[in-house]
């Protein structure tokens, strides 16, 4: 199309006016499109500065032919490897668990079964030994956080004497004794079992084993040398009487009280209650057996701790006082049996293990005196 003022010829048949002069351009025809873009803008127009300058703006112009420049988002920088630390190639059940260890675990489960033991209808240990589980479990996270160098502001503060590795290899007895006392059929049971068996296993590993390990002065061998077997049999059978009845049964007579008296119409019949059932208590633990006595459990570590002194390797000095310390342990034991005891299987097969492991003690205490 042609601007019939100056005769400039126009690409666009849609313009209205004239790109040259400014006037009006000619009616397109009907159904006339646009067949060109815009034709650009002069040279000096187009170079314009890549932003208005602010008042007070002191950066310098960039000159008009500089191109404008977008600046790229800096990525962001990877954390060092030292502060990450090598990467897990554990087993896949210990990655999201502190230390990746099996101690942290078990204490872990212990805690769980501790607080389920709150509600009425789960098995408890008591408050005592609850006490005992959650300080010592307490330092066993610490030592073994402490051991690959993680922190926390809950264990940051205990000093070093307290994680002496005798305090593991303790608690690991301890809650290995504490879920037989807890042996039945149940979800406590069965939390005791497995974090007192991944407790113990992981301690063994890592306190027992080794050249500065326990194994330097405990030899479990030594159980099997001369009248050793006794003791172990005689501890062993001290603590199956625990599961046995330790109380006198009452007799028909004295469990029925007076009957009550109510109008001629109402009979009061002899029923077998519930807890008689043969299928009721097939799986129930009696209440009133061993482990439900006081002190049955510091009873059962006394016990252990005999079979621990004769576990003693020959060459490991010892001092002379301590030959003693089985003979002091079988008083404690049977100053207990006659508190608690009474005629049932359960004291009876007590005194009958307390009888072979202090006949071995005697006879190891004048031993030794005779060898010294």
């Amino acid at each position: 199309m042609q601007c019939q003022e100056c005769g400039e010829i126009a690409r666009d048949t849609t313009l209205r006016y004239c790109e040259n002069c400014g006037a009006k351009m000619p009616t397109p025809p009907p159904g006339a499109r646009r067949t060109a873009a815009r034709p650009a803008l002069p040279a000096e127009r187009r170079a314009a500065p890549a932003r208005a300058a602010l008042p007070g703006d002191d950066t310098e112009e960039q000159p008009e032919d500089t191109p404008v420049r977008r600046v790229a988002r800096e990525p962001e920088r990877a954390e060092p490897e030292e502060l990450r630390g090598p990467p897990y190639d554990g087993p896949i059940w210990l990655a999201h668990v502190p230390a990746h260890s099996p101690s942290v675990l078990g204490v872990g489960l212990l805690a769980v079964a501790l607080v389920l033991s709150i509600l009425p209808f789960f098995a408890d240990v008591g408050p005592l030994w609850s006490l005992v589980t959650l300080a010592g479990g307490w330092l066993v996270v610490a030592r073994e956080l402490r051991a690959v160098g993680e922190r926390h502001s809950l264990v940051d503060w205990i000093p070093d004497s307290l994680l002496h590795p005798a305090v593991p290899a303790l608690y690991a007895v301890v809650v290995a004794v504490l879920a037989i006392r807890m042996l039945g059929v149940g979800v406590t049971p069965v939390l005791w079992a497995g974090g007192a068996a991944l407790i113990g296993v992981d301690q063994y590993r890592k306190v027992y084993v080794g050249e500065e390990g326990w194994s330097r002065f405990l030899d479990p061998r030594q159980l099997r040398v001369g009248m050793a077997p006794v003791a172990l049999a005689g501890v062993a059978l001290c603590l199956l009487s625990l599961f046995l009845s330790w109380e006198a049964k009452a007799t028909a007579a004295t469990a029925r009280g007076p009957i009550p008296s109510g109008p001629s119409e109402l009979r009061v019949m002899d029923q077998t209650p519930a807890s008689s059932d043969v299928v009721y208590n097939l799986l129930d633990m009696p209440h009133d057996a061993g482990w439900d006595q006081p002190l049955s459990v510091l009873v059962a570590l006394l016990l252990l701790g005999v079979l621990g002194l004769m576990a003693l390797r020959p060459e490991v000095p010892r001092p002379e006082a301590l030959r003693f310390a089985p003979l002091g342990v079988l008083v404690v034991c049977l100053a207990w049996l006659i508190f608690n005891g009474v005629l049932s299987w359960g004291p009876v097969l007590f005194l009958v293990g307390l009888v072979a492991t202090g006949f071995v003690s005697v006879y190891g205490s004048f031993s030794f005196s005779r060898e010294a």
